[in-house]
Formats: C-alpha cells, sequence, structure tokens
C-alpha cells in the first residue's frame, strides 16, 4: 500500500502525488480532467462565429436552374406565397441581417426571421400554413430550415471574405432539388 497526501490506497497508481485511478500510462486525473474542460471550449469558439450580413448577389448556381416550366427560380411543384422568394431555387440577391440571437433574410418581398436557440418561429403566429423557420449551428456553418405547407427547405450557409456559400435543399410534393450557390457581398 502506498500513501499520497496523508491517505490510504489500495492498488491506486501515484503520480507526484496526483492520484491517476489506472488511468492509462499514469497520466494524472487532473490533467485528464483539465482536457475534457478545454476542447468543448474550443470547439464552441468556431461555433456560431461567422458574420453573415450583408446584401449577396448571385454569381454562380451548380447545377443551373432549368429554364421552362418548374424553372425559373422556382421548384418543380412549390406553390404558395414564397414560392417565388423563400422557396426560389436561385435567389440573385439575399440580405442577411445577423444579431446575437437571429438571424433574418430578405428574398425579394419576403422576410424569414430565425431564432439561433432552435427554436421554431411561425409567420404569422397561430396559422395552419404559416412559414415555419428554425436555426442551429453546426460548427461555423448555420443551418436555416424552413416549412411553409408542403414545402420544405434547408440552407447550409458559409462565409469566407467575400464569399457567401449557400447549399439549398427544396423539397415538394417528393420532388427535392439541392443546389449550391454561390454569392458575392455587394454592401
Amino acid at each position: 500500500m502506498t500513501k499520497s497526501c496523508g491517505h490510504r490506497s489500495s492498488g491506486a497508481l501515484h503520480t507526484r502525488g496526483l492520484r491517476t485511478w489506472g488511468t492509462p500510462s499514469g497520466v494524472p486525473v487532473l490533467l485528464l480532467v483539465a482536457v475534457c474542460v478545454l476542447i468543448p471550449s474550443a470547439r464552441g469558439t468556431a461555433q456560431g462565429s461567422a458574420n453573415f450580413s450583408g446584401m449577396w448577389k448571385l454569381t454562380k448556381t451548380d447545377p443551373p436552374v432549368a429554364a421552362g416550366r418548374g424553372g425559373g427560380g422556382r421548384g418543380g411543384g412549390i406553390s404558395g406565397p414564397y414560392a417565388e422568394t423563400t422557396f426560389n431555387q436561385a435567389p440573385e440577391t439575399i440580405a442577411i441581417t445577423q444579431s446575437g440571437s437571429d438571424v433574418t433574410v430578405q428574398i425579394g418581398s419576403a422576410k424569414a426571421v430565425f431564432t439561433l436557440d432552435g427554436r421554431t418561429m411561425s409567420t404569422p403566429p397561430g396559422d395552419v400554413l404559416a412559414l415555419k423557420t428554425r436555426a442551429h449551428w453546426d460548427g461555423a456553418a448555420l443551418h436555416l430550415h424552413y416549412k411553409q405547407g408542403m414545402n420544405w427547405g434547408r440552407d447550409i450557409l458559409s462565409v469566407s471574405g467575400g464569399t457567401l456559400t449557400l447549399v439549398r435543399d427544396l423539397e415538394s410534393g417528393g420532388a427535392s432539388t439541392t443546389r449550391t450557390l454561390t454569392y458575392s457581398k455587394t454592401s
């Protein structure tokens, strides 16, 4: 039996007075606790640190939006008051305003507010056909989810310098599209 700090111990490893309780290679528990505390906090600093505020103009669409029926910016089968704006397959311009607690995205005349606490917002509140929005961070990427009637959408935003990359998934009535949209900042 060994003693450390005046206490008896049966079989516990000791490294310079710090108990390791059978940790690999005799690494002190205090060191393991410090690492466990620092890893999540380092990961948390990158999360939510991107700023998407500004006016953005479309520069590239991959794949291109087909012209003709179902094309022209609208998703195949997408209808309703947000078909030409929020659910547009490749909006020409997007205005984004970001604060500490929410993000507002304006496409054409439509504004969608996303809270950054994971709550679902409804506009107008209580309406069964309301535009429902929610957001969450995945590292430095911001995920914006929106739904109106049978129309679903998700945008994954990332920013680097004056370039906004938006991966847009749209679904309506079983048909879905995914496009990568690249925008340049105009203001």
